[in-house]
């Protein structure tokens, strides 16, 4: 599989897609199924980037990594990555790519009931990414696709 990250990655954006619009048509039972599908696929689609780059630098895949495991693997091969370093940047920041992370593991985790709190801050602001409404999910998956776009024209480049 290792030649065939990049298959899998456009699979996986393609996926989310038709889950975004699946969820955007669902009735209000079906819609969180529908959201975190989407998160699923979008989260698959961003490791499989990572795989991508991985094998620009000739490393064995056998699994979708997480960005710790591509830089390590790639600094473990004496290189470096500038396409690691600019989503690693992304990850630490508060980015598109943070959101995403966030709500996936969010959502990967047990519900926790809790009083809801009237003075907390709320987790995004007018200006960020929300992951409770579709919206938000098309604006990331556009991040997402030319954050793909981006790394693999910068592997041509070299």
């Amino acid at each position: 599989m290792t030649n065939n990250w990049q298959g899998f990655t456009n699979k996986m954006l393609f996926h989310s897609r038709l889950l975004l619009d699946a969820w955007e048509a669902a009735d209000d039972l079906a819609k969180p199924a529908f959201r975190e599908a989407c998160l699923n696929a979008m989260v698959q689609a961003y490791r499989s980037l990572l795989a991508e780059i991985m094998t620009n630098y000739r490393l064995p895949v056998n699994q979708l990594p997480s960005l710790d495991e591509a830089m390590n693997s790639v600094h473990h091969k004496g290189e470096v990555s500038t396409e690691l370093q600019y989503i690693d940047r992304l990850e630490q920041q508060d980015s598109w790519l943070s959101a995403l992370l966030k709500s996936h593991q969010d959502c990967s985790m047990p519900i926790q009931r809790k009083s809801v709190d009237r003075n907390a801050i709320p987790l995004f602001n007018a200006n960020s990414v929300r992951f409770d409404q579709s919206e938000g999910f098309l604006s990331v998956l556009e991040s997402l696709k030319e954050l793909v776009t981006y790394s693999r024209n910068f592997s041509l480049e070299w």
